[in-house]
């Protein structure tokens, strides 16, 4: 019995000396593929939210705002001098890794269909697919910088397993007067405001000005009633005027007077916001958005 108990221990052992550092070792590797003419430089650098600041330490927070989870970071090289690095920060949603994407890309670009969406400019090409946003960078790759840039973006969009796709609700928010490309997702603190979580939006070309329409959909935690009451409580703290009108409350923010009044309305498990001073094409927006919803 002794002998057999020995045995199974000595088994455990190997098999644990063996697989451990074998899956320590391939952490994130199935996320890089190889690239002809370039070989790694390197190993694989893996970054959580604990130690992400170590890799960016400016830029950390923003990252961290978006549900990150994990980074896998590898460089790349040729006999020529070319470099690349290929980070792929990984975020816990389609939303969050969208809402990343969207916090960087420019409002006009080369912008390409890799993953779901991506762009490329001199020395860098962008992505976002899932919950994965990926940053690839090059140095001195010549002529061929941009097809190398966009092979390489493409194999990797192919490994990662998510489908491609944006949040599904911004299929329903109004497509007349919107501004191409503006759709965002902010998880943390919109406008400003620490009770405007997990916040959905596109803006508008009204009176020639930019406006939000935006949305919060409700969750356990009571979300959008929590948005309603941190809003009005704020605006009564500013000795501001709020003005209930069929369900519509109606405001001025005071850090954006410029936008006109902020309406908000509750039907059932959404907020809808807006800033605008024609009550009626709020409500008309809100209706649209509701309606596609049911």
């Amino acid at each position: 019995m002794r002998k057999k108990t020995l045995l199974i221990i000595v088994t455990l052992l190997v098999l644990t000396a063996v697989i451990l550092p074998l899956e320590k070792s391939v952490e994130g590797a199935e996320l890089f593929p190889p690239l002809n003419g370039f070989v790694f430089d390197g190993e694989i650098e893996t970054y959580t939210p604990d130690t992400l600041f170590e890799y960016i330490n400016g830029g950390a927070d923003l990252f961290l705002n978006f549900e990150f989870i994990k980074l896998h970071s590898l460089r790349y090289k040729n006999d020529k001098g070319g470099e690349i690095t290929v980070d792929i920060y990984l975020h816990e949603d389609l939303q969050n890794g969208f809402g990343i994407y969207t916090q960087e890309k420019p409002d006009e670009g080369s912008f390409i269909k890799t993953g779901t969406e991506g762009y490329y400019e001199e020395g860098v090409l962008n992505f976002f697919k899932g919950p994965a946003y990926v940053k690839i960078s090059s140095f001195d790759l010549g002529n061929e910088e941009e097809s190398i840039l966009k092979k390489l973006a493409e194999n990797i969009a192919g490994k990662i397993s998510q489908p491609d796709g944006y949040p599904a609700i911004f299929s329903k928010f109004p497509g007349t007067n919107s501004i191409k490309g503006s759709d965002k997702y902010i998880n943390l603190n919109f406008l400003g405001h620490s009770f405007l979580n997990k916040v959905y939006f596109r803006e508008y070309l009204i009176d020639e000005k930019a406006v939000k329409f935006f949305i919060i959909k409700d969750d356990a935690s009571g979300q959008i009633n929590k948005a309603l009451t941190g809003y009005t409580d704020f605006i009564k703290k500013k000795s501001g005027k709020i003005v209930k009108d069929g369900g519509i409350v109606t405001f001025t923010d005071p850090y954006y007077k410029k936008y006109g009044k902020m309406n908000l309305l509750i039907s059932g498990d959404i907020l809808v916001g807006m800033f605008t001073d024609n009550k009626e094409l709020f409500l008309k927006m809100a209706e649209h958005f509701i309606k596609g919803e049911k």
